[in-house]
């Protein structure tokens, strides 16, 4: 399987929003609130788009994943005990896989492409949180050495957020 990530185009945004949407579908069959026809909606991912901060994992021609990479953090993440203090600090936000293509390595390849990016632009950490009904993200951050530092709450979700920190270099 040949995959290509990229920065996302304007002209992809129905696609992104369409790949969202499958996603929130597969999250609330299985109990999990984390997205919802609220979050993320086309005003985010057309802020994302615009300030070229959303990349795509593209698989023959359709856009299979895609990951936000920027310095936003949430306001809640100032309560967090990180290990490295030092920035400047990469957030890793709305990490999504079509539900046709998990289990194929994407999200694993679309982190790597995040911590090489992190490497390329001088941070010295990648910050990160998911949903605690999120099993399947819990495991592949542990997995890939990110360490859990604390969790967060947000307004209107059941559960909490554990948060996680790479140190870089």
């Amino acid at each position: 399987m040949t995959s290509t990530i990229r920065a996302g185009r304007q002209v992809e945004s129905e696609q992104i929003m369409e790949l969202i949407a499958r996603c929130v579908q597969v999250m609330q069959d299985g109990g999990s609130d984390q997205w919802d026809e609220s979050y993320p909606n086309r005003e985010v991912i057309q802020e994302d788009l615009e300030q070229s901060n959303l990349y795509v994992c593209e698989v023959e021609g359709a856009i299979a994943g895609i990951v936000v990479l920027d310095e936003n953090q949430a306001e809640e993440y100032g309560a967090i005990h990180w290990v490295q203090n030092q920035g400047p600090h990469l957030s890793m936000h709305r990490l999504a896989v079509h539900p046709e293509a998990q289990g194929k390595g994407i999200a694993r390849r679309l982190i790597a492409f995040a911590e090489d990016h992190a490497v390329r632009g001088g941070y010295t950490s990648i910050r990160l949180d998911t949903y605690a009904k999120n099993s399947s993200a819990l495991r592949l951050y542990k997995s890939l050495e990110y360490d859990l530092r604390g969790e967060v709450n947000f307004p209107g979700r059941t559960a909490s957020f554990p948060v996680f920190e790479k140190v870089i270099g």
